[in-house]
């Protein structure tokens, strides 16, 4: 089993473009008027009575949340590239790509 730089390269390729994990932030004037300007004017909220399909997860995601994603994810890769570099090298009898 040796490795096949063409076709690796063909894989990278042919793999499909990247899709955003998230959606951008995106104002919502149904929560606008149903719960926000109630709740700068100090009025009750009745939770039942909401729309709750009158809205998505893009009108309640703060603006910088798609940065701090990025951020703890990039968190994630530096701890784990840490770790690589110091963990020692075995030898395998056994041929392999990784």
């Amino acid at each position: 089993m040796e490795f096949d730089k063409e076709k690796f390269i063909r894989g990278l390729l042919d793999a499909p473009a990247e899709v955003p994990f998230l959606e951008p932030a995106e104002h919502s004037e149904y929560l606008q008027k149903e719960v926000f300007d109630k709740l700068n004017a100090d009025e009750a909220i009745d939770l039942m009575a909401l729309d709750w399909n009158a809205f998505e997860l893009r009108h309640v995601t703060p603006e910088d949340y798609a940065r701090k994603y990025d951020r703890i994810h990039e968190g994630w890769l530096m701890g784990i590239n840490h770790f690589l570099r110091i963990t020692p090298a075995v030898s395998v009898k056994e041929k392999g790509f990784f």
